[in-house]
């Protein structure tokens, strides 16, 4: 720290540290002006004028009668540049626009304007008996959903009453539902799943929820095994707590063992085709226990009323007729071929690890040598966690590029790594 920094500077940079190191956590309050004031030995202006600084910098937040208190991170903004490691849709490039097109044309042509006629609440009919059979899940508990983040957004209407305190996630996790819970307990994550012995010291206060990506996790990429699956169900039954099982891109994988499978009763189970077909394509499913569905339902009501008639009868023709399975399969190839072309690249700089078994659009990568760029290339660790062992860690995302545009970029990553000169301590 700079001794000859002004006073209110000093100060500022001492709760900056103490919010890095976790000290103070996103959604804490920090101490009031009047114990900074006594422990700094300074007047109430300086306090006020440090408190203004990291306000500026959107490290803290005041709210009216309460405080002042650590922000909890936003979600993560994407900044276009000439190649993308950052965004984890696909590139429109992968999407067959000309068969979408058709069934397009098909239902104005069969149903006219009927075509954009609103659903029930719980979504078009059709559609569910057709997810239903897809994925062998029960068409009475389920619900169409304007995307994950609505699923989750419906969660946290049903479960209002202090949430924060009462769910659990896992450590690193998905920024979005950090910042939409305005999380504050965590779980660390191993390669087959939670940890158990910190889940079971966790379980010893008041729980509600538990949040997972259990199959392709984001951001690290890794499944649960059936083992640690069992594990987590079983604990949700003795402590009667639900689990939100959050199915990010579960469809690269060969089909297994889901939570919703093996404890119908605690799982809430959410599923998105935007990660699978295109940004826009806003639509997903959600299957709940049975004695939360009516809730779910009004939620699901008092949002949005209902979810898009004309993308929900576009995706019906579009798993009815087998095109979406054929897409899947391509999807499944050309993710694994630039997962090994990106692997193979990573594996000539021994400054970059990355975890065995990885699935989904990207790669998750330790660095053991801090990697200094004029802008943000790829996400930072930090951006999935607020523990300072991530700092370390980046994800690379690889499908929001089309082929040529990959090449290049492929490229582009090898000369940028090349120049990231000789490794030092972070």
């Amino acid at each position: 720290m700079n001794s000859k920094a002004p006073l209110y500077q000093v100060i500022a940079d001492t709760i900056k540290e103490r919010i890095a190191a976790g000290i103070y956590k996103p959604g804490e309050k920090i101490p009031p002006i009047r114990c900074l004031t006594e422990s700094f030995g300074v007047n109430k202006a300086t306090v006020h004028k440090a408190f203004g600084c990291l306000k500026s910098e959107g490290l803290i937040e005041n709210r009216v009668g309460s405080g002042s208190y650590v922000r909890f991170p936003e979600k993560i903004q994407t900044t276009p540049h000439l190649f993308d490691f950052r965004t984890d849709y696909l590139n429109e490039h992968f999407f067959p626009y000309r068969q979408a097109q058709s069934i397009f044309n098909e239902l104005f042509e069969k149903e006219k304007a009927h075509a954009l006629a609103p659903t029930p609440v719980e979504g078009d009919p059709e559609l569910l008996r057709v997810l239903s059979g897809r994925y062998h899940l029960p068409v009475e508990r389920m619900l169409i959903i304007s995307g994950a983040q609505q699923g989750l957004d419906l969660v946290s209407k049903v479960f209002a009453a202090k949430i924060s305190e009462s769910i659990l996630f896992e450590n690193p996790t998905y920024p979005g539902a950090i910042s939409l819970f305005r999380a504050r307990h965590f779980v660390p994550l191993e390669e087959d799943g939670p940890d158990l012995t910190e889940l079971d010291q966790r379980l010893t206060g008041p729980v509600r929820l538990f949040y997972t990506m259990p199959s392709v996790h984001n951001p690290t990429g890794i499944s649960y095994s059936n083992a640690k699956k069992e594990a987590l169900a079983r604990r949700a039954r003795e402590h009667s707590f639900y689990i939100i099982e959050d199915d990010y891109l579960g469809e690269l994988k060969p089909p297994e063992l889901r939570l919703v499978d093996i404890e119908p009763r605690h799982t809430i189970h959410i599923k998105s085709f935007a990660q699978t077909t295109l940004a826009g394509i806003r639509l997903g499913l959600m299957v709940v226990p049975e004695a939360l569905y009516a809730q779910f339902l009004f939620a699901k009501f008092s949002s949005d009323i209902t979810s898009s008639g004309l993308l929900q009868k576009f995706l019906r023709e579009f798993l009815k007729n087998g095109l979406y399975a054929r897409h899947i399969e391509t999807l499944r190839r050309k993710t694994l071929n630039r997962r090994r072309r990106l692997q193979s690249l990573i594996e000539q700089f021994p400054f970059l690890s990355a975890t065995p078994e990885q699935f989904g659009y990207s790669l998750w990568l330790k660095t053991s040598i801090a990697l200094n760029l004029p802008h943000e290339l790829w996400c930072r660790g930090e951006e999935f966690s607020f523990d300072p062992a991530y700092k370390p860690f980046i994800r690379l995302t690889f499908m929001h590029m089309d082929d040529a545009t990959f090449i290049q970029a492929l490229d582009y990553l090898h000369a940028l790594l090349v120049r990231c000169g000789t490794p030092h301590p972070l």
